[in-house]
């Protein structure tokens, strides 16, 4: 999913990238909102596990 595809299912999780934005330099939701998780996390050198944990509790359970 993209940044923009989870904040706008979880709003929640803007919250968590936000503060994210000082270890990758730059405003994520601003730079990279039509990127993955995954490319966030290459493109800025973040620790992806970490990253998907903070997005996954922001997120809350899945739907059942």
């Amino acid at each position: 999913m993209t940044v923009l595809e989870i904040v706008s299912r979880h709003r929640a999780t803007e919250a968590v990238f936000k503060a994210w934005d000082h270890r990758a330099g730059e405003c994520i939701c601003c730079q990279a909102l039509f990127d993955t998780v995954q490319q966030v996390a290459e493109r800025y050198q973040l620790d992806l596990n970490r990253l998907m944990a903070e997005l996954s509790a922001a997120a809350g359970p899945p739907d059942a």
